[in-house]
């Protein structure tokens, strides 16, 4: 049985909006809080270190929203959202994408309302995608409308608590007393964009330009350096980095000594390398060398202060930072149509689920002996990242044939 396979999205989101039209007078319009209140706070969970918010689009919701700061105008992925909502203002336009293949249809109009809690802005700018090119709720296991980036952090300071998981809001002009240590940043495109510094073992010390992205789940990515690809450490495994509006995007993974932000270190960062395309720089329209994600971003609480340009880093837990990498070496998404169900997508090359015997398209129907109603999708990641030697039994359904199948995870970078 096949279906639509979703891929990680270490870089697809913020390769989505360079594509798009971008309109500084847009930008102007911001949220605003209802009557006299100085701040608000709002729950927020996560999935795969990814920020989901409920909101409510044009008096109807909630909807499950990604927040994310590499993208300017609001995206809804949802294509249903076309068939419930009768706009009056839009115009259509191609999106030519990363990857390979054709481009895709989407619907630019400002004919749209958002709440967000206790703040709202009108006729926000939204691009909304006639066909679900990133299948973000089968990717993530939560159902996904759209996400939302620029306009919400440039309304506020934006106080975001991975430890509490939540989120507030401080209305413009209130004075706040802000904790943690202020790093600065630049808005360029909607985006904001830091300096940091990393070492490496062929290379040592970098200075890089280094676009902050809480839409990417992994840690860092490294694109570019002297307008080539990045160099790769030697010890690297390749791997699919995430989808384009068109195509796979590949590249490798391995790990960096050290990353260096203000004044906080962390070591032995896994860090992804998309293969180098020089369309990204161009569209983008800067020479950045790559972005920094919430596998970094959540070890603080951050405050965003897109006004003042800057952040304020605060710890919010000690001990040491550790980072791993899937140790199956195989793509789990989740397929609704009444009943949840797990399905294996691709698999690595040489990895131990390839060594192992699970294929493609093979359905999951339990682990360790317990049914999958034990577990999320985000649950299970982590339990095939958990433990370098780690036996794990599986039940799969492949065809009308069950198989129980032994899987030993081993940490290959």
């Amino acid at each position: 049985m096949k279906h639509d396979i979703p891929k990680s999205p270490v870089i697809i989101l913020y390769l989505l909006l360079c594509t798009l039209l971008y309109l500084p007078d847009c930008y102007a319009q911001k949220f605003e809080l209802d009557g006299k209140r100085k701040k608000y706070t709002i729950g927020f969970k996560t999935v795969q270190n990814l920020i989901i918010i409920p909101i409510y689009i044009n008096g109807k919701g909630p909807y499950n929203f990604l927040l994310d700061t590499g993208v300017g105008q609001m995206i809804i992925t949802d294509t249903s959202f076309l068939k419930h909502y009768q706009l009056k203002k839009f115009s259509t336009i191609k999106v030519q994408g990363y990857g390979f293949g054709e481009s895709v249809d989407a619907i630019l109009t400002r004919d749209v309302n958002v709440r967000m809690g206790k703040a709202t802005i009108n006729k926000i700018p939204t691009a909304i995608f006639t066909e679900d090119v990133f299948n973000l709720s089968g990717y993530l296991g939560v159902h996904i409308y759209g996400i939302l980036g620029y306009y919400f952090f440039n309304s506020f300071k934006v106080k975001v608590n991975y430890g509490k998981n939540t989120i507030t809001m401080y209305r413009p002009g209130i004075p706040v007393k802000i904790k943690g240590d202020r790093i600065p940043i630049e808005i360029r495109n909607a985006k904001p964009y830091i300096q940091a510094e990393i070492e490496t073992q062929e290379h040592g010390k970098v200075k890089l330009d280094m676009l902050l992205d809480n839409g990417s789940s992994h840690p860092m990515t490294l694109e570019a350096l002297n307008q080539a690809a990045f160099p790769l450490p030697q010890n690297h495994i390749a791997a699919n980095l995430g989808v384009g509006i068109n195509g796979i995007i590949s590249g490798s993974i391995a790990r960096i000594t050290k990353l260096k932000i203000g004044a906080h270190s962390f070591e032995n960062v896994l860090t992804g390398f998309p293969a180098y395309n020089k369309e990204i720089a161009q569209l983008e329209g800067n020479n950045r060398n790559g972005s920094i994600g919430a596998d970094i971003l959540r070890h603080f609480t951050v405050t965003f202060d897109y006004e003042n340009e800057a952040i304020y880093l605060k710890k919010n837990h000690s001990g040491k930072p550790t980072f791993e990498h899937d140790m199956a070496g195989m793509e789990i998404y989740v397929v609704e149509n009444g009943v949840r169900k797990y399905y294996i997508g691709r698999i690595e090359p040489d990895s131990p689920a390839e060594k192992a015997g699970i294929h493609p398209d093979d359905e999951i129907l339990s682990v360790d002996l317990k049914n999958m109603t034990y577990y999320d999708l985000s649950g299970l990641t982590e339990l095939f990242k958990s433990k370098d030697g780690k036996l794990t039994i599986i039940e799969v359904l492949r065809g009308k044939e069950k198989h129980f199948i032994l899987l030993r995870l081993k940490r290959r970078i």
